[in-house]
């Protein structure tokens, strides 16, 4: 019989904070206006900090300030074009503002220009190289291109900056784990946990390196850690069973599989595995319905009818049986010389009908 098959170990990365530092000017016969509009902003009264900021540029059209106050407002309102333009007169007005370079870059990154978005947060950088958030968001992009080695450089930096922050070390380690640096992934996902206990995607992740390291065991601990703080983690429940069923807990496996249906049960892989699992325990009407399910989310899914023919000839169920295997290699031909011993074997073992 053919092992579990896995799919991708999910991983799962956390974002630099987007921080934002109103100022007001100590420019005589503006602060009090600013200082109107910041009160607004405040509020949450958007709209109205926006039409104050309108009045002290009217007025003040070469206050750098307002413009970067007034951008702070339009990136709440989500206005991240009105918000771009605003940061860029800040630095067209005032070259040396570190917080308008991140701030430019916070709305680059929404709208998904990393060009722009990375060459801001080196900006910002260059100005203030002690500023932790700037290499977070900077590695972030790195991480989501691929580039994970200068991911792990910008994450160490933040690291040396703040090295009590936990969330340094979770993304570092995801750099890492992408690397397949595993061991390396494992101490950082230590170090962030030793420093918020209650990291569930620390776990997480940590759970995926000891999986692939094979240690499964460590993988079920960490992944029931997860499932500990959020319980409405499918992806925990899935790939815990999948550890599970490396260990031969088939019963806890096809458990876990369950609870992963439940809470996400437009995904074949749980149900798949579900009835592998249910195979093991020779649960064949309960693994027929598995695979049944999976066919009717994916109906090219040949595996998926080669196992459920497996069960029926289990079922003595060969006409049936017989029909899957020939659907199957209709949708992948290449199966049939990779399968055929397969279930030639399982016809073989199959008890006698009565």
């Amino acid at each position: 019989m053919m092992a579990s098959r896995n799919r991708s170990w999910m991983l799962l990365l956390v974002l630099g904070a987007l921080a934002f530092f109103p100022r007001i000017s100590g420019a005589a016969g503006i602060e009090e206006p600013l200082k109107t509009a910041l009160e607004l902003h405040e509020a949450g009264k958007l709209k109205e900090a926006v039409a104050e900021y309108d009045k002290v540029i009217k007025t003040h059209p070469k206050l750098a300030e307002a413009y970067f106050n007034r951008g702070n407002a339009y990136y709440d309102l989500g206005a991240n074009q009105e918000a771009i333009k605003d940061y860029s007169e800040a630095i067209r007005l005032n070259p040396k503002d570190a917080e308008a370079y991140y701030n430019r870059g916070n709305a680059h990154r929404r709208l998904r220009q990393d060009a722009p978005a990375l060459s801001d947060y080196s900006a910002a950088l260059k100005l203030d190289p002690e500023d932790a958030r700037s290499y977070v968001n900077r590695g972030s992009i790195l991480f989501d291109t691929r580039r994970y080695d200068a991911a792990v450089k910008d994450f160490s930096e933040a690291i040396r900056i703040e090295p009590a922050n936990a969330q340094n070390y979770f993304n570092r380690g995801n750099a890492y784990l992408a690397l397949d640096q595993k061991e390396n992934a494992i101490k950082d996902y230590d170090a962030a946990l030793s420093r918020d206990a209650n990291l569930a995607d620390a776990y997480y992740n940590r759970g995926i390196a000891y999986a692939d390291l094979q240690k499964h065991d460590d993988a079920v601990r960490d992944f029931s850690e997860t499932i500990r703080l959020n319980d409405k983690s499918a992806a925990a429940f899935y790939n815990r069973g999948l550890a599970q069923a490396k260990l031969g807990k088939f019963e806890d496996a096809v458990a876990d599989y369950g609870e992963a249906m439940r809470l996400n049960p437009k995904d074949p892989e749980a149900p798949f595995n579900r009835g592998l699992g249910y195979m093991r325990i020779n649960k064949y009407d309960y693994a027929a319905r598995d695979f049944s399910a999976v066919i009717s989310m994916q109906p090219k899914n040949a595996d998926a009818y080669v196992y459920r023919g497996i069960i029926r000839v289990y079922q003595n169920k060969d006409k049936e049986a017989d029909a899957d295997f020939q659907k199957a290699f209709q949708l992948n031909p290449a199966l049939k010389k990779k399968l055929q011993p397969i279930i030639d074997d399982a016809k073989a073992n199959a008890k006698p009908k009565e």
